[in-house]
């Protein structure tokens, strides 16, 4: 499929607070006991990553206690939200970042902690009601995907996590990095499964100087295109997302 329709499609969803993502988890891991660290909510999330399946050469390190989907659900609102967090944890925002410039009403988690700090867009943006993405951009972000994708992790560790070579989006434009093809890898959606997880590449610091050593541009690209013999440590995991099922299925 042509990554301009994929990525395209997936940002116009958007529009209407119901994005399509592309990745898939494996069961969670029950919840643990909270940090000590972080001011915790009256329900904690999830705080354990699950243990990698058998095979897999990259689970999240321990440190990454912050899971999606964890306690977020398509019924969860403001009042649930402010309930497992705490109130100062939960603002709501008429300028959520969206695809070109556009922005969006929802909530801000944790906005003055980039660790924590997550996006929360919803079906009805005025009543803030049908969860439908949660999305994670802060380098530094705590919060990692239920299947073991975390932000910052190379593409060489993603593609040894889901076993098979990954396909994406070139860089260097609105919808570059979308990964749109996990080859019926561990990552890949598996049936019956409403919860989309979705990861986006970037570059991370090495590739600043090496600009002609990823793929860029409107065009589609295997992590094991051996034009880019570097990739796999030029570029990086830059945001998590997590979609829920649209409003019919509420």
């Amino acid at each position: 499929m042509n990554p301009r329709a994929v990525a395209s499609r997936t940002f116009v969803a958007i529009a209407s607070v119901a994005l399509l993502g592309a990745c898939e988890r494996t069961p969670p891991a029950p919840a643990a006991e909270p940090v000590a660290h972080v001011s915790q909510p009256a329900a904690t999330p999830q705080t354990n990553a699950p243990a990698a399946e058998k095979g897999q050469d990259t689970a999240p390190p321990a440190e990454l206690d912050y899971v999606l989907p964890g306690a977020l659900a398509p019924d969860t609102g403001p009042v649930q939200l402010r309930a497992l967090f705490g109130a100062d944890q939960v603002e709501i925002s008429d300028h959520l970042p969206g695809a070109e410039g556009e922005e969006f009403r929802g909530v801000i988690l944790y906005p003055k902690d980039s660790a924590l700090r997550a996006y929360l867009y919803f079906q009805d943006s005025q009543q803030l009601r049908g969860l439908s993405n949660v999305v994670v951009r802060e380098p530094d972000s705590r919060w990692c995907l239920d299947n073991g994708v975390r932000m910052g992790m190379r593409l060489a560790e993603l593609v040894r996590l889901n076993g098979k070579p990954i396909r994406f989006s070139g860089l260097d434009w609105d919808y570059g990095g979308a990964i749109t093809d996990w080859n019926g890898g561990r990552l890949a959606a598996k049936d019956g499964d409403p919860v989309i997880r979705h990861a986006r590449l970037d570059r991370n610091a090495q590739a600043s100087t090496a600009e002609d050593a990823y793929p860029s541009g409107d065009n589609e690209f295997s992590s094991d295109d051996k034009r880019y013999p570097q990739q796999g440590e030029l570029l990086s995991v830059g945001e998590l997302r997590v979609s829920f099922p649209g409003e019919d299925d509420l």
